[in-house]
């Protein structure tokens, strides 16, 4: 089981702390800390972890230790998730950004697009199509 903790955003950033808990024992495997607070939920794919802090900040860990393989600066605040979908890890934020990372442990940026209006929602996957909601359109990206 992996936790991230945070708080209500109008408390501004803060103290974070990620933490793999053994669901068999109920006892910490591991902890980061090297995260500030975060309002995101995780994501967690081919035995990495994805986490988002408020303050702008992407993380990759390896699952299985808690060892940070990269960190992504948005320089933006991050109110929605990660998502990992076609090799790839999306994040959005408040200045309209979509950060597109490559999933995996080698830290590499693909592209960062903007959405013209702020991001406070996570983007999903679902029939091959990407669905990203600004505040003032929902988008839906696929193959024609």
């Amino acid at each position: 089981v992996y936790a991230i903790i945070g708080q209500d955003p109008e408390h501004g950033d803060g103290v974070g702390r990620l933490t793999c808990i053994d669901a068999s024992t109920g006892k910490a495997d591991w902890t980061y800390d090297d995260i500030g607070r975060s309002i995101s939920t995780l994501s967690v794919s081919d035995g990495l972890v994805y986490a988002a802090e408020y303050d702008g900040d992407i993380h990759c860990l390896d699952a299985a230790t808690g060892k940070e393989h990269w960190k992504h600066e948005t320089l933006s605040r991050v109110w929605g998730s990660t998502l990992v979908a076609d090799g790839k890890v999306f994040l959005p934020t408040e200045d309209g950004d979509l950060h597109v990372l490559k999933a995996g442990k080698d830290y590499k940026v693909l592209a960062t697009v903007n959405f013209g209006a702020p991001i406070y929602s996570s983007p999903i996957v679902a029939n091959d199509v990407l669905y990203i909601a600004s505040m003032t359109h929902l988008y839906a990206i696929g193959k024609k």
